[in-house]
């Protein structure tokens, strides 16, 4: 099977619809050996801040000398990035391997009615799980899909669980308010394991206090036993001072822009207190190295060149909230021009609310996915708000008008998946 055969292979499992539920993943890990209890596992859930949560675990924990291995969603431009070892993606041709093995289990599994064919985010984690698992990691930090309760990845038993902020999302299967939300995202809490949960809305932190009381689980929250300290958030990265409970607080420096990287640093933090004692032993300096050298793209990414283009792959209002705030400190007092694409299930109306007082111009382009908004509905949802917009429905086209028109620097937001798209030609030495 070759890289192309294969990468067709998982996106042709699309046409099974979302499916919530562990029996299958169950059926088919039991049937590879169960590749997800052959290390530990960190379970990070969440709404906005999940993937940089991870990120700055994995490498804090490879600074400390440890294999881990990691497994986030969605990808920028390539599949392989998703499952991820000691910050090297899987290789092309490693990917199709494992595709070639695991696909017997697949689709013996699917000739069975009580079983059923394996989505696409369901193959992914199970590949991530086999491909773990022949690499001996320590250690997995594996974050989740969509919600938590009946997420694919909810097989794992983890060392520990993070949880980050809680926003509306995904409301046709999670539930319609925040509370249904969360209670589906505390999910992943399991019995007597602990769990660390970032600032949540009003009254969203008492679902978890509910979830963990009920399953004998200590809780550590963000702000309470976990402290943090914003210094200050510029374009030389965030900093700030962490303290455990009564400990003396200590400063780090994060290789991410925005002061919303504080909170989830503060969240690591914990987790790493907790694995700590469960044997993973670290140094200050494997935190303060890991921190300050943490790679996250397309959040808050700034790519130089003239013009410099700033990536952020804010999808929804929360997202976009932060990264007005984030704009206003990378850029005080100053609007930014943009080129923006969105997917037409998010809320692009609200979402150009949020970011119209810090943009100038805006190029509405299509995100070059089947669920885009049409360039049309993004434009109006801008001019509504002041803002002087024009449709280049092709993305290429789009980024070399931003790259002939615009003043520095240029933000590029709305979907990963334009992200994605694009950032291969912005990252070309010859720009």
């Amino acid at each position: 099977m070759t890289y192309e055969e294969a990468l067709a292979y998982i996106h042709g499992r699309s046409r099974f619809r979302i499916k919530l539920g562990l029996a299958r993943m169950h059926y088919l890990l039991n049937r590879l050996g169960d590749p997800h209890r052959q290390y530990p596992v960190v379970h990070i859930a969440g709404t906005n801040g999940k993937g940089s949560t991870t990120a700055m675990l994995a490498t804090v924990l490879k600074k400390a000398g440890y294999k881990v291995g990691r497994f986030t969603s969605p990808h920028l431009s390539s599949y392989c990035e998703r499952i991820v070892v000691n910050e090297q993606k899987i290789a092309p041709e490693n990917l199709a391997s494992l595709v070639q093995q695991v696909k017997p289990v697949v689709e013996a599994a699917a000739e069975k009615p009580e079983i059923g064919a394996a989505t696409e985010f369901e193959l992914g984690a199970l590949l991530a799980f086999v491909y773990f698992a022949g690499e001996r990691v320590d250690l997995a930090v594996v974050e989740v899909g969509m919600g938590g309760r009946l997420d694919a990845t909810n097989v794992v038993s983890p060392l520990a669980v993070g949880i980050t902020s809680i926003a509306m999302e995904h409301r046709e299967y999670l539930g319609d308010t925040l509370e249904s939300i969360a209670w589906e995202k505390a999910g992943v809490i399991k019995p007597e394991r602990p769990v660390v949960i970032g600032p949540q809305p009003s009254g969203i932190t008492e679902v978890f206090v509910r979830r963990a009381a009920k399953t004998g689980s200590p809780l550590y929250c963000v702000g309470k036993e976990i402290n943090f300290q914003l210094v200050k958030a510029d374009l030389t990265g965030t900093y700030l001072n962490l303290q455990w409970e009564k400990e003396p607080a200590f400063s780090v420096r994060i290789n991410l822009f925005g002061s919303h990287q504080a909170v989830n640093a503060a969240l690591v933090y914990g987790l790493l207190v907790l694995l700590r004692r469960e044997g993973f032993s670290w140094r200050f300096a494997d935190l303060t190295e890991g921190f300050n050298h943490v790679k996250w793209p397309g959040r808050l990414e700034l790519i130089p060149g003239n013009p410099a283009f700033l990536l952020d792959g804010a999808h929804n209002p929360e997202g976009c909230a932060a990264l007005v705030k984030s704009l206003e400190e990378l850029f005080p007092g100053k609007t930014v021009n943009a080129l923006v694409g969105i997917l037409n299930n998010r809320p692009v109306e609200e979402m150009a609310g949020i970011l119209a007082p810090k943009l100038g111009k805006v190029i509405a382009t299509r995100v070059p996915d089947p669920k885009t908004a049409s360039p049309s509905r993004i434009a109006a949802a801008f001019r509504r708000r002041g803002i002087a917009t024009v449709e280049i429905p092709d993305p290429l086209q789009a980024y070399e008008a931003a790259l002939r028109a615009a003043d520095s620097p240029v933000l590029l937001t709305g979907s990963l998946y334009l992200l994605g798209a694009l950032r291969p030609s912005l990252t070309r030495e010859s720009r």
